[in-house]
């Protein structure tokens, strides 16, 4: 097989002549360049930095070099590779999340961002958004607590924020929510302490968890899951569907099901956490979706993020790829690297070997309109604010001083906030 390579016009280093065909030095360095030009993949617009194993630790507001210690929350992403595929559990520290309505999930990380006029975060902007979205309380109780700023990652709760469905042989539905405990407690920094930890080393808590696994001192979780039938939903003074929700843990107690144990670091920083593609979408038979709002629409978004990321063929790359014997009918695209030889890539078909494989029920969707629930914005968060000692409602009422304090919040906006508190 003969190479054939255009020639260039060139003056500078002479021709080489090699046995396949004509090749100039300026061609082979335009290679590397370009290949240069293409070796960082975009940063993700949230979950910018963090530390991945099977899970994947990030900050999720702030950029990729931002130091550890600032006050975000802090993504908890789970990959299980099962014998029946991967399953995608995409989280956070906390337990309840800003907004229930994903259709404004573009709108509410543009006012997280920085300023696009001056590229300078910004409380004016945060607070004016969710000023409109009295729902985002709840999950500013968590962000402006103590733990909002957690000591490492090694030492924080994980959480799955939507509700999930558990599925029997049986086709017999129940909702689920998933939960993560430290064995080694939660720890968290207050302001002193973050700007000393934090000036030190900004990525502290990367450090942290590398060191510990490397030391043979492995992170440890409980696994917990919260279970609750369909038909019962409606006994209760919230939807169970909504992630600014909790469910109460002395009626739907807390179950454990396993521990979660980190044992190994990675071996290639961009092979298993630059490529590494998390997505609610991918489920296993046993698991499905629920009506959770958020989550139908994270269903699309994480995987057309991914596609962009890294490309059509993304579940192809080692660390998307189940560990498993699998088959599906994706056909070409860019960066296709799988070798096939078959014929019938469409399903059905008569011909395809996957119709006799084992079938798992569905649960089976009913449309009556019980999503147009009650909404209390106010009960949830004044329980919790009123459950801290003394001293930590001092601090986070401080918190919100500090942030209406922006010149450039309005009077009227500062006069929603009161309320809202109030």
């Amino acid at each position: 097989m003969v190479l054939q390579v255009p020639l260039i016009p060139h003056s500078g280093p002479p021709i080489l002549v090699h046995q396949f065909g004509t090749i100039t030095h300026r061609s082979l360095s335009e290679q590397e360049l370009a290949n240069f030009d293409r070796e960082r993949i975009p940063e993700r617009v949230v979950h910018a930095r963090g530390t991945p194993l099977i899970v994947r630790f990030s900050t999720v507001i702030h950029e990729r070099g931002s130091p550890e210690t600032l006050r975000d929350p802090r993504g908890f992403a789970v990959k299980f590779y099962t014998r029946e595929g991967n399953f995608d559990l995409v989280g956070n520290n906390f337990p309840v999340f800003f907004i229930r309505d994903g259709m404004k999930f573009p709108d509410m990380v543009h006012a997280l961002k920085p300023n696009p006029k001056s590229h300078i975060q910004e409380n004016w902007r945060i607070l004016d958004f969710f000023s409109h979205h009295p729902e985002c309380l709840h999950m500013f109780t968590f962000l402006f607590d103590d733990i909002g700023i957690p000591q490492d990652y090694r030492h924080m709760d994980g959480s799955g924020v939507h509700t999930y469905t558990l599925i029997d042989k049986a086709g017999k539905a129940r909702y689920v929510k998933f939960h993560w405990k430290p064995t080694c407690g939660v720890k968290n920094l207050l302001e002193d302490e973050a700007i000393t930890v934090g000036g030190a080393n900004h990525s502290h808590a990367t450090q942290d968890l590398y060191d510990s696994i490397a030391a043979g001192n492995y992170p440890e979780w409980k696994v917990f899951i919260q279970v609750m039938d369909p038909a019962d939903e409606d006994r209760f003074d919230f939807d169970p569907l909504d992630v600014t929700k909790t469910w109460p843990e002395d009626i739907l107690p807390l179950q454990p099901v396993g521990r979660m144990v980190l044992t190994k670091n990675i071996d290639n920083f961009f092979a298993e956490n630059e490529q590494l593609a998390f997505c609610p979408s991918i489920i296993v038979p046993g698991i499905y979706y629920s009506d959770d709002k958020l989550l139908q629409t994270m269903i699309f978004s994480y995987s057309d993020t991914q596609r962009h990321r890294l490309g059509p063929n993304y579940l192809q790359l080692p660390a998307n790829a189940p560990k498993c014997v699998h088959h599906n009918n994706h056909h070409e695209g860019f960066m296709n690297f799988m070798h096939r030889n078959e014929e019938v890539n469409y399903f059905p078909s008569r011909f395809d070997p996957a119709r006799h494989v084992e079938k798992y029920p569905i649960p089976t969707a009913i449309c009556s309109g019980k999503r147009d629930k009650k909404e209390n914005n106010f009960k949830q968060p004044g329980e919790r604010y009123r459950s801290f000692a003394p001293d930590r409602q001092e601090r986070f009422v401080k918190r919100w001083i500090e942030a209406l304090s922006d010149p450039r919040v309005t009077y009227e906006i500062r006069s929603i906030w009161i309320s809202y508190w109030s």
